[in-house]
């Protein structure tokens, strides 16, 4: 990867972890267009220890040289990854409207995907198995539809989104630690696959673990990329609240799926609905919303049972017990699939369970 000059000044300010976002960004303009980096830093050496103290300035003075700059980028290819800065054309245009954009963003995997047209798609890592399979389906429809997904990488809801997005590689995942050290530990295999298929960035180098503070900072990256982001599940407080309020600061498009009262992690999403946010309990209402046709029924994906729970309603409505018979199947046992056909807009349901084609319905 070869970088322009102004990039590498950025890789090499990165690489000081010590020094915070704010005296980066300082020190990158005081920098910029200086033929002699170390003799810049010497002559501002009043300015500079201000800012980052005597031990501070030594190690920008020490490091001002050459085989140090090497060094740094040996690091990133030796762990397979490039870095995309603020100066990169990769660099994504919506990423720079937000306050406080990333420095550099380091990238394995499909790069290309960042000129996409990107929706984010977040929720709890403790759903109720709804939720997830209400991220999948989401997830598989705007694929469909058009767009590059952006997620995170913990378990539930995120690797939901990831896990639809590996067919088409239209996914992106977005890890709070640098990407030798993905969190939790138990997705670094899926991480992995969404690198050859997809692509990982994270704002951190490579080596960088996790830490609390990381993972709401981070969460400002989802929607500062997405032109719309969902909300499928989430406490009142919980992560994905933080990237339904970077949604809202940024002017961003905030849909939530809603939730029945008593269930916890949709405690956040009503509250959201309650307050502005878009209701989607279909595909349908976040493609609409953007002008896109959705997927007729038949190229909508569906589990086995779906499947046979449309083919039984295919001639007329049907009592939940009846459709239940018809399958051989308890009545537990088609819930969750009735209310998932519910969501993708395939079945309606009335007041006495009973439950027929949204195509057959009579107006």
């Amino acid at each position: 990867m070869k970088y322009s000059e102004k990039e590498l000044l950025i890789i090499w300010l990165d690489s000081f972890h010590e020094i915070d976002y704010k005296n980066k960004r300082a020190l990158y303009e005081l920098l910029l267009f200086k033929s002699d980096l170390k003799r810049t830093i010497e002559t501002s050496k009043a300015e500079i220890t201000a800012a980052l103290g005597d031990a501070g300035y030594n190690v920008l003075y020490c490091s001002a040289n050459g085989n140090y700059l090497k060094e740094t980028l040996s690091k990133l290819e030796a762990a397979g990854e490039i870095a995309i800065t603020a100066e990169s054309e990769l660099y994504p245009e919506r990423l720079k409207e937000i306050p406080e954009p990333p420095l550099a963003l380091y990238a394995k995997g499909n790069s290309e995907l960042l000129k996409n047209e990107i929706f984010g798609i977040v929720g709890s890592r403790k759903s109720i198995p709804l939720s997830l399979s209400v991220a999948k389906d989401f997830s598989t429809e705007l694929i469909n539809g058009g767009f590059t997904l952006v997620t995170g990488t913990a378990e539930g809801v995120d690797s939901e989104v990831l896990k639809a997005g590996l067919s088409s590689g239209k996914v992106i995942a977005v890890s709070a630690s640098g990407l030798n050290n993905i969190y939790p530990a138990l997705n670094a295999g899926l991480i992995d696959k969404i690198a050859e298929k997809g692509l990982v960035i994270s704002e951190q180098r490579e080596d960088v673990k996790a830490m609390p503070f990381m993972f709401p900072v981070r969460n400002r990256i989802i929607a500062g990329l997405s032109v719309g982001t969902l909300i499928v599940s989430g406490r009142l407080k919980s992560g994905t609240m933080y990237t339904a309020g970077y949604a809202i600061d940024y002017g961003r498009d905030l849909f939530a799926v809603p939730y029945s009262v008593g269930i916890e992690s949709g405690t956040g999403t009503n509250e959201l609905i309650k307050n502005g946010a878009i209701l989607a309990d279909s595909p349908k209402d976040i493609l609409s919303f953007y002008g896109i046709e959705s997927k007729t029924e038949e190229e909508t994906h569906f589990s086995d049972t779906e499947r046979e729970i449309v083919s039984a309603l295919k001639d007329s409505p049907l009592h939940i017990e009846k459709v239940a018979e018809r399958l051989n199947k308890q009545v537990y046992e088609i819930t969750s699939a009735l209310t998932v056909l519910e969501i993708k807009g395939v079945v309606y349901k009335n007041g006495t369970n009973t439950y027929g084609l949204v195509r057959n319905r009579e107006n």
